[in-house]
């Protein structure tokens, strides 16, 4: 693995571990399922930037953090199922999403 790609990764692992503690949409028109999309794209949203913030206290340059955090959020999304595993999500799945998203490097 390339030197830049370790120094990102060790960037932005961390990240993913400090906002691991930070959505199953039902019909979209119920409440259950507007709370579950706008929580969704909050958490997205906070999530990367959250992630983005941790690696470059961690010594990643934002160029380098941004697609991995972004990859991350991605995979994390498809995995996670609803807004409790968002708040706690299994250790599992975010090493699974890490690996998906540092292979792509």
């Amino acid at each position: 693995m390339p030197r830049k790609s370790l120094i990102t990764l060790s960037a932005v692992l961390p990240a993913m571990l400090v906002l691991s503690a930070c959505g199953s949409a039902d019909d979209e028109n119920s409440l259950t399922g507007a709370f579950n999309n706008s929580f969704d794209e909050g958490w997205n949203t906070e999530f990367v930037s959250g992630c983005i913030s941790e690696s470059k206290k961690a010594g990643a340059t934002e160029g380098d953090a941004t697609p991995i955090c972004n990859c991350l959020a991605e995979e994390l999304n498809k995995s996670l199922d609803g807004v409790t595993e968002k708040m706690n999500p299994p250790q599992e799945k975010l090493e699974a999403a890490t690996k998906i998203c540092i292979s792509d490097i």
